[in-house]
């Protein structure tokens, strides 16, 4: 869809990073602008974070799954916690999958040619994990001892907000639009070309900053400004300044030693399924990105011409707060160090993929979905072809 207008305290903030060096583009939202398959245009109720009931954001509930379940050759099981592979000792070739019934507690099984994890990163780990047989005593696809180990995140710093006084009394435009920032300030240090700012950070890659302004950010609500409807928007828009706000994205090292392994105290979940417990911590490269991406930040706010409120440094919290957990089913070319191959294949076992977040090698500053979608879209062609060719019998 062509690019939502920058708010107003956006326009501000992108020529202060300008004076910078940096560059603030506009950001692309996954929803529609015109009717497609059923599905209406975006209305602009700035709540995309709370689901779509026009479906005109994109997931897979509302964009992809209405269109499966008209054909004959797909089932959806709902409340089914999937939690083992069933393994043929004799073939060494997954058969299916157990699950629970999350109504009855009861377990079932299904069979198939192949199977196909999808579950998310820990999700995927976890039932890889609780697989384990006789012949795979450490879990299913895991001789390398890496499934579980390199898990990662990208981590929040940075988060700085500040006041824009020249804009008091003055009228705002794209007050509304879709939800969340409209703007976006993507990696300009410790580039391989120098086609933006060119500029050297003193820690290892880099991360980006996501944007937010206007007096509907939360901070400081004028909860006692007279008036309503239209007379308390006023009022607001006259007596306080535009607020902006930066908050960064880093990108995480991969690290052996930041993993997860089924529970060894037994821990269950309410259904009788073995829980994760996680290892992790942030290594020195992360915090020391961290304190650079909060310099960067006051000094785009004041290039901006913010008075920059009072903030607490260090990273935001602890590996898994930004829900981009991928890393633990890593993709290699050599099965002694990684468990899947270029199509999510694992490597032991070749009639079981895993197209999640877990076969990612590394956890870039990005939002993975977008990546972790065109891996699933090439592992699936690459699916149906070995099926066609009967290489996965």
């Amino acid at each position: 869809m062509p690019a939502p207008r920058l708010h107003c305290g956006e326009e501000v903030l992108k020529r202060g990073a300008a004076r910078l060096g940096i560059p603030l583009i506009q950001t692309r939202m996954a929803v529609l602008t015109r009717r497609h398959n059923g599905r209406a245009p975006c209305h602009y109720c700035e709540a995309c974070g709370r689901g779509c009931e026009t479906f005109s954001r994109f997931s897979t509930l509302e964009a992809i799954v209405p269109h499966l379940l008209a054909r004959r050759n797909f089932t959806l099981r709902t409340h089914a916690a999937a939690h083992r592979v069933l393994m043929d000792a004799k073939t060494n070739r997954a058969r299916g999958v157990a699950f629970v019934d999350t109504r009855n507690k009861q377990e079932y099984e299904v069979f198939a040619r192949t199977v196909v994890l999808g579950a998310g990163a820990m999700e995927s780990t976890r039932i890889l994990l609780n697989s384990k047989t006789r012949e795979h005593p450490n879990g299913l696809a895991n001789s390398s001892g890496a499934l579980g180990h390199y898990l990662m995140d990208t981590f929040s710093a940075g988060d700085v907000s500040g006041y824009l006084p020249s804009f008091r009394g003055l009228e705002p435009w794209n007050d509304d639009g879709v939800g969340g920032g409209h703007a976006l300030i993507t990696r300009y240090v410790n580039l391989p070309n120098k086609d933006k700012s060119g500029r050297k950070a003193g820690a290892l890659r880099g991360w980006q900053f996501q944007t937010r302004s206007g007096p509907t950010m939360g901070l400081l609500v004028p909860r006692s400004t007279p008036g309503f409807g239209s007379s308390l928007k006023r009022c607001v828009r006259d007596d306080f300044p535009a607020q902006v706000s930066l908050r960064g994205s880093g990108e995480c090292l991969p690290d052996f030693d930041n993993y997860c392994e089924i529970d060894p105290g037994g821990l269950k979940d309410r259904y009788g399924i073995p829980q994760l417990r996680f290892h992790t911590k942030w290594g020195g490269n992360e915090e020391k990105m961290a304190e650079i991406m909060y310099d960067e930040a006051e000094a785009i706010l004041r290039a901006a011409g913010a008075e920059v409120l009072p903030y607490k440094r260090g990273i935001g919290g602890p590996l898994g707060d930004q829900t981009h957990e991928v890393g633990t089913a890593r993709m290699g070319v050599d099965p002694k160090n990684s468990v899947l191959n270029r199509f999510n294949q694992t490597h032991e076992i070749k009639n079981l993929f895993v197209v999640d977040g877990a076969g990612f090698a590394s956890c870039p500053e990005k939002n993975p979905t977008l990546t972790i979608m065109a891996l699933a879209w090439r592992a699936c062609d690459y699916l149906a072809e070995e099926l066609r060719k009967g290489n996965l019998k």
